[in-house]
């Protein structure tokens, strides 16, 4: 399905290397072309996506009054959509016009470092040394068959009349400025980390251009993600040049010129839609602010928020810092030993207090000096008995006799 498109991308990259015969300049100016080539699409995709944003409360509304109705829902929205010349796919369109696109652009890319196939190599070897075995000679050929890097290219959907196809086939390397396209850093630095350099300058670019392209997105869309998506576009700058270190170099400077091309898309892409104040983004974002501002009025104004600002405790921390405020009546076990330690105390007050009184009136009497009072009885030591007792009756008796 995608062969016609292929043809094209492939005819247009062997009309770059007949204009300029250098591997690294025909990629650059490829890259260049396509990513121009899309740029009203994804200019349409932006404008787009900021127009269902800005009409995003209205259509809110009318499906909050068609809530229990999902036909008249459905209609009242496309009506609104026709209404205002709003175009719902028109988001997801240019989005799928540009993923097979760049698919065929990398495929198209990595093909230039298709090799020869050794497999026929690799059978005549493997017979020719079963044979020896099996006769008992000493085999006079290496150990092991033609190394990959010494295999000529065999470039995957090129025309084999183009200057291109015929240059690579008649090449083992890939050479633009010092640097063999065919080979990746994860294989050059196996040998020596200088000869490695250029490749790890060339991860360094892809990582910087990534990282400055996600800064400019992000700057934009402040306020306007989920945290999910932020998470994925802080990680997917760092997944690219991942991926490049076992890639051909080639490849990545698909990757390079790609990026920097695309900065400076952003660039535009913020010029034309998000500066000033009449511009789309700038109505977005007042729209968004003050959506924000109504919701943050309203969780304020919840009976939640004003028990909390009163600093009244909310029913959830009543049920677990004071579970002694239930309404369950207490038990009669219970109810009954607080009523006979209540009645008891007292009584136990009273008996100690009584037991030590004679001791202290024992002590105070002993130290105190016989005084007559109004009465002109004097003080005894031990117990008062009263005058017509028997006591009395008994003593008075014997002094008698």
């Amino acid at each position: 399905m995608l062969d016609p498109l292929f043809d094209v991308v492939t005819a247009v990259l062997a009309w770059f290397y007949s204009l300029v015969p250098s591997y690294g300049m025909a990629i650059a100016l490829l890259t260049l072309t396509a990513v121009v080539a899309i740029t009203p699409l994804t200019l349409k995709m932006t404008r787009n996506m900021l127009q269902m944003q800005q009409h995003m409360p209205e259509v809110k509304k009318l499906q909050n009054q068609h809530r229990g109705d999902r036909q008249a829902m459905n209609e009242a929205t496309m009506a609104y959509y026709k209404e205002h010349g709003l175009n719902p796919v028109g988001c997801l369109l240019p989005m799928l016009v540009q993923g097979p696109i760049f698919l065929v652009m990398y495929r198209v890319v990595d093909g230039l470092t298709r090799r020869t196939t050794e497999i026929g190599t690799q059978l005549g070897f493997t017979s020719r040394r079963y044979v020896d075995s099996a006769a008992g000679a000493v085999p006079e050929y290496g150990p092991t068959p033609i190394a990959r890097g010494e295999l000529p290219f065999d470039p995957d959907f090129l025309s084999r009349d183009s200057d291109l196809y015929e240059d690579l086939s008649a090449d083992l390397e890939m050479v633009t400025l010092g640097v063999d396209l065919s080979r990746s850093a994860s294989n050059v630095i196996s040998e020596s980390i200088v000869s490695a350099f250029p490749y790890l300058v060339m991860l360094v670019i892809v990582l910087l251009t990534s990282l400055y392209q996600q800064r400019q997105i992000q700057g934009r869309q402040s306020g306007a993600v989920t945290p999910q998506q932020q998470m994925m576009m802080r990680l997917i700058p760092y997944m690219l040049p991942v991926f490049s270190y076992v890639m051909p170099a080639a490849v990545v400077t698909y990757f390079i010129v790609s990026n920097l091309v695309r900065i400076a898309q952003q660039a535009y892409i913020t010029r034309s839609f998000y500066r000033g104040e009449d511009s789309l983004g700038a109505q977005v974002a007042k729209q968004r602010a003050a959506a924000e501002d109504d919701d943050t009025d309203a969780k304020a104004r919840s009976p939640k928020a004003l028990t909390e600002r009163k600093g009244a405790p909310t029913p959830k921390r009543d049920a677990k810092s004071a579970p002694a405020r239930s309404n369950r009546a207490p038990s009669r076990k219970r109810t009954e030993t607080t009523t006979r330690k209540r009645t008891q105390a007292p009584a136990r007050g009273r008996t100690q207090g009584a037991a030590k009184a004679p001791a202290r009136n024992k002590k105070a009497a002993a130290g105190r000096k016989p005084t007559s009072g109004r009465t002109g009885k004097a003080p005894s030591r031990g117990r008062v008995t009263p005058p017509g007792s028997s006591q009395n009756r008994s003593r008075s008796k014997k002094k008698r006799r």
